[in-house]
Parts: C-alpha cells; structure tokens; sequence
C-alpha cells in the first residue's frame, strides 16, 4: 500500500472504553470481588496497577465472557451520533477489538443497536494482539485511530494519526498522542 493520504480519511476504532462505556459495570464487578475503584480509576492501564492479577483477570472474566453482563453495556455518549455521521457522509471506518468471545461483542453491539447497521461482518474484525490491530489497520488504510490503552496506540505503527480517547483525564503524560475526552471533541479534531 502507498502512502496514505490523510486528506481521505478512514477511521478505526476500539471497541471497549471507545464505542462500550463498561466503567460502571467494572466498578460493581470490583466491588462483588472486595475492591473500591472510582471513575478515574477504570482503565485498564490504571485497573492493572490497582489490582492484583487473580482479581483482574477475574473482573475481565466476568466483563467480557459472561452474557448477561456484556450485553448490558451502555454506549458511550455521543458513539452513535459519530457513526451516524460517518455513514451519512459515507467516511469509511471500522472497529478492531481485541475481544476474545466476537458473538458475545457483536451480542452487545446488537443490544445497543449498533450492529448491523453502523458496526458488521463487514467492517469489524478481532484480533489477538496489539501488533493485530496495527497489521489489520494497515490493510484497511486506517488513517485515524481511536483506542483508549497506550499499548494499542503504541503499536500502530501504520496510522498517522492516533487518538487517545481519555475521558477521565488519567493520561496526562501521553503528550506524543492527540488525547480526547468525548466523542463531540474527536469531531472538532477531524472535522466532519
């Protein structure tokens, strides 16, 4: 593939903290498991540091593979006013989770009436790992990206321009990538 050129723009997203708003249901899930965590203290590269590993894996165990939970997930606001937007102006994007269990993803995405319509076999893939995503974007021509773990965005080496989506505030360090806090914010930044 040749050179990108940004002027056209093809966006990738993440799924989980990007498209998924899971911060409360971690919360009550840490909880159930003996741990007060806040707001500000959901993601993942934060939860890791305030969690032993047992409990963590334990707490992505029951987010991700247990139906009844993942499918209970809220959108994050203002998710689906960007993918309307994308379709109406016919902006190519996709999603590239690192989701383990697709069905019970495109289960969720399905309850919050995104899939099929904005979110499809056609525009959404699963990887194993971050380097996955990067091979997977550069295929696609990804010319932005959003995810909201600093490994991801590290690894995607092939997208020139990457999106922190950051809404608690927590990676103020993360100076080397463009850090948004909403969705309405991302918009101003690509201009749609």
């Amino acid at each position: 593939m040749n050179k990108l050129n940004v002027d056209k723009k093809i966006i990738g997203f993440d799924m989980d903290g990007v498209i998924l708003n899971n911060s409360k249901t971690k919360i009550e899930l840490a909880r159930k498991l003996g741990f007060n965590l806040e707001l500000h203290h959901t993601p993942f590269e934060i939860m890791r540091t305030m969690l032993p590993q047992v409990v963590l894996e334990e707490l992505q165990k029951m987010l991700y593979f247990t139906h009844e939970i993942a499918v209970k997930t809220p959108l994050i606001k203002g998710a689906r006013n960007i993918l309307m937007e994308l379709s109406q102006k016919n902006i190519p994007y996709y999603l590239i989770s690192r989701r383990k269990l697709p069905e019970i993803a495109i289960k969720t995405l399905r309850q919050r009436r995104v899939w099929p319509k904005y979110f499809n076999d056609n525009n959404s893939y699963f990887v194993d790992r971050p380097e996955d995503k990067d091979s997977q974007a550069y295929k696609l021509g990804i010319t932005h990206y959003i995810d909201d773990e600093l490994r991801n965005i590290d690894a995607l080496v092939s997208v020139p321009n990457k999106y922190l989506f950051d809404p608690f505030n927590v990676f103020k360090d993360a100076k080397h990538y463009t850090r948004i806090k909403s969705w309405q914010e991302f918009n101003t930044h690509i201009d749609l």
